[in-house]
């Protein structure tokens, strides 16, 4: 959407561009959404406005919030929705692919040490884990009601959105059926640019985005375990194993 001229907001915007206060801000509306103990009074216009209202085109963040986000921009003239359907068990198998391989981290070495000496690495493995509750219902992958309760949230989801959004407001598009600039610039009302439309976002470029926005939140956490005089061969030596001798090098320098 950016090469359309917008200014838009994804998962990456959240965790990379604003980091910490825009992870808490997502995970408590997450919380509030889903969690109906959690004392978390739900989000409403006002609130999201706050929170997103630099940007003007939201991708991923809807449907990780849940409907609520979307009826609250539903009376707004100004705004359109595109909706993408997939294959409900491919949709599955993305996500524990993607966001599915990051819920363990924190009870791993060596994160489940190092994400208590950095609030930035505690709180992206936490929110990343309480998206997957929020879409597996608790479950994690491999668990016996894992996949369902995953496509069933996505179904559910789906059918939602469909029923909210009065027709004239909404672009809808099977995956299935091809994704491209002819689909969405007609109904945007803007003209169909020369370049090519962006490829989706495989298992492995998300992976090679988590590391590289792990990698200095571990190295600064390694650092203050080292300077509160907390043992740190062995994670110090996880680290020149993983990353080489050159992590020590940029140890040194932080």
């Amino acid at each position: 959407m950016r090469i359309l001229g917008y200014k838009t907001y994804h998962f990456y915007e959240c965790i990379t561009v604003h980091g910490l206060p825009h992870m808490e801000v997502c995970s408590e509306a997450i919380t509030a959404q889903y969690n109906r103990l959690s004392g978390v009074k739900k989000y409403n216009r006002a609130d999201y406005d706050k929170w997103l209202g630099e940007y003007d085109c939201l991708v991923e963040i809807p449907s990780m919030i849940g409907p609520d986000l979307i009826e609250a921009y539903i009376d707004d003239p100004d705004v359109k929705f595109i909706l993408t359907e997939r294959n409900p068990d491919k949709w599955v198998t993305s996500v524990n692919n993607t966001v599915g391989l990051v819920i363990d981290m924190p009870y791993q070495f060596p994160f489940s040490i190092l994400k208590y000496f950095d609030a930035t690495l505690y709180r992206f493995l936490a929110m990343n884990e309480l998206v997957y509750q929020a879409m597996s219902g608790c479950t994690r992958p491999g668990d016996a009601e894992n996949a369902q309760n995953l496509r069933q949230h996505y179904t559910d989801y789906i059918k939602k959105v469909k029923e909210i959004i009065p027709a004239d407001k909404l672009c809808y598009i099977r995956l299935e059926d091809g994704l491209d600039w002819e689909n969405i610039c007609p109904f945007l009302g803007v003209p169909i640019p020369e370049e090519a439309y962006p490829g989706r976002n495989e298992p492995e470029k998300f992976q090679k985005l988590v590391q590289e926005f792990l990698r200095p939140k571990m190295m600064a956490a390694v650092m203050r375990i080292s300077a509160v005089a907390v043992p740190a061969i062995g994670i110090l030596g996880w680290a020149a194993v993983e990353y080489g001798p050159s992590a020590l090098a940029e140890l040194k320098r932080l």
